[in-house]
């Protein structure tokens, strides 16, 4: 836009506004201040400039980038890209705007570029200024929005410490190479077209007044062009008390040197509200007092996704303790009734019929139960309690609920527990004795002769011991052995993926809905632990599950 512009009328814009135009510190804090990208070519294509956000894309520094061209700078294809873009603006002399993908530096990113002709006083072509946005994760979502998910991210913003030394080496740099005076305008001219084109809002503030703000500052607050500068920033806010909180709350930070980062509900001229991400930093740390520069973005959208998420994850939430509550009420009364009535007089048919009826709701809410600990487990909405407990009478309870159901299938079930492994822990104990449940539930379901042993011992492989604790906290680990059909490899991890067991027809012969050794291998690594499995078809199973523990300091008592 100003390209065409006199030199005087460009010259009086930029410092009449605000003097700190004219100095190129400022110039420095402008372009490195946007996470979007700026660069300028001359007319041979030769990169004269490019801002920090650019070189940190592309893994490069100021001083590799200038005097290079795109072919040296990326890969053949982006070169070329690149390049036939430019060719159209310098054939045409006209804005364009274009969207492809650049590979350079060690990675590909999609950029949506915008490159402007800039032309001298004569009217010349003299090169090509460019800004250009990251639109990667953008062309990400717009696959992944074929499968109903919306992936959310925020733009990447630098630390206020990395903005200081920035604003110092580019200080340094402009006072080593001694400017001449057509160069800083030329920088001068692009920091404006920065402000013009940004797709961000852009405002530079002093002592809360708005001393220049881009277009696109304008459209956000749906002011009409040219009518910002001058208003007090307290016309942005919902409300005054909204202005005051901010003041207090933020700029003690700007006073610091620190940036800003925040994001707030603002209102716009025609008194409609939306959330805005703020982001705001001191033109210079040891001189607060010269004003600040702001970038502001609308982020409703994006804030509702995210509301509309946590919704959506309650709801579920409460859906399955409501079906648990309303699935459990009519499954109690079948085994109820199940149980009164085998206390009647039946014959041997009838005897049998109620059996098998108490034994199918039985199984019916243990699956109730399974699919329910799943949903908590998967939404993460259980946490891990840590309390001292005795390893020895978690072994025990575990080992005895599952006696009779080895002794109906004539197997035997045994435990030991390696002399080294201390008997007082710190862990969650409830999270253990459901892990082995599930084991041993598993072990012995798929075993028909043999039996199941389990076998604890210290170290972070049930194949070696290691008996020594480091700071306080100690691995111990349980083997969960049996004598069953075994496992193929190719199967030994799909395993523990919920609904799966090793083969379609073992659902049918064995029963059950494979959700048992997902939901062991869920709490086993929400307690900091592993659960793996070796095995060979008809040689049996080995699941091995290690978890650390901490050591109790004062001797505590273990919870029962």
């Amino acid at each position: 836009m100003l390209a065409n512009t006199p030199k005087v009328l460009y010259k009086a814009t930029m410092a009449g506004t605000f003097p700190l135009f004219g100095d190129p510190a400022f110039v420095g804090a402008l372009l490195d201040a946007s996470p979007d990208l700026f660069f300028y070519k001359d007319a041979s294509f030769l990169y004269r400039f490019a801002n920090r956000a650019f070189c940190e894309l592309f893994g490069l520094t100021l001083e590799a980038v200038a005097g290079q061209t795109d072919f040296t700078l990326f890969e053949k294809e982006s070169a070329e890209r690149h390049r036939k873009a430019d060719l159209t603006v310098m054939r045409t002399g006209r804005f364009g705007a274009f969207e492809y993908e650049v590979v350079g530096g060690g990675r590909s990113v999609w950029l949506e570029v915008f490159k402007t002709p800039v032309r001298d006083a004569s009217g010349g072509i003299q090169g090509i200024f460019c800004s250009a946005r990251n639109i990667t994760t953008h062309k990400r979502l717009e696959v992944a929005s074929r499968n109903a998910r919306l992936e959310l991210e925020k733009d990447a913003a630098t630390r206020a410490e990395d903005l200081r030394r920035v604003n110092e080496e580019l200080r340094r740099q402009a006072a080593e190479r001694g400017k001449a005076e057509k160069a800083l305008e030329e920088s001068l001219r692009a920091v404006n077209l920065i402000l013009e084109n940004s797709p961000i809002g852009i405002a530079v503030v002093a002592d809360r007044i708005v001393q220049r703000a881009n277009p696109t500052f304008h459209e956000l607050f749906a002011m009409p062009p040219g009518t910002v500068a001058g208003r007090s920033t307290a016309d942005f806010y919902p409300d005054r008390e909204a202005y005051e909180a901010f003041g207090r709350d933020f700029y003690p930070v700007l006073g610091r040197g620190r940036r800003v980062d925040t994001v707030r509900p603002m209102r716009r001229a025609d008194g409609t509200e939306f959330w805005c991400r703020i982001i705001g930093q001191v033109l210079f740390p040891d001189r607060p007092q010269a004003g600040s520069i702001w970038l502001m973005e609308d982020v409703t959208e994006r804030r509702l996704a995210e509301e509309a998420t946590l919704a959506a994850e309650r709801l579920k939430r409460e859906f399955a303790d409501n079906m648990s509550h309303e699935v459990r009420t009519p499954l109690n009364g079948i085994l109820g009734m199940a149980e009164l009535l085998l206390a009647t007089e039946l014959t041997d048919e009838q005897r049998g019929l109620v059996a098998t009826l108490k034994e199918s709701a039985g199984n019916l809410t243990e699956l109730l139960e399974s699919i329910l600990d799943f949903s908590r487990l998967d939404a993460d909405s259980e946490a891990t309690r840590n309390t001292p407990f005795n390893i020895n009478n978690i072994i025990q309870g575990a080992v005895n609920s599952f006696g009779s159901s080895a002794l109906q299938k004539g197997l035997s079930l045994t435990w030991r527990i390696d002399p080294e492994t201390p008997d007082l822990v710190v862990g969650d104990g409830a999270g253990l004795r459901r892990v082995l449940a599930a084991l041993l539930s598993n072990a012995i379901k798929f075993t028909v002769q043999g039996g199941v042993e389990v076998a604890v011992s210290v170290g972070a492989d049930c194949r070696e011991a290691v008996p020594a604790a480091t700071n306080g906290v100690v691995m111990v680990s349980f083997a969960v052995r049996d004598t069953g059909i075994g496992l193929p490899v190719d199967q030994l991890e799909t395993v523990f993926e919920p609904f799966r067991q090793a083969d379609g027809s073992m659902t049918r012969h064995y029963g059950g809905a494979g959700l048992g050794l997902a939901i062991a291998r869920k709490i086993a690594t929400s307690m900091g632990g592993d659960l793996t499995v070796e095995s060979r078809p008809g040689s049996g199973s080995v699941f091995c599950f290690t978890a650390p523990f901490s050591l109790p300091r004062d001797g505590g008592t273990a919870a029962s």
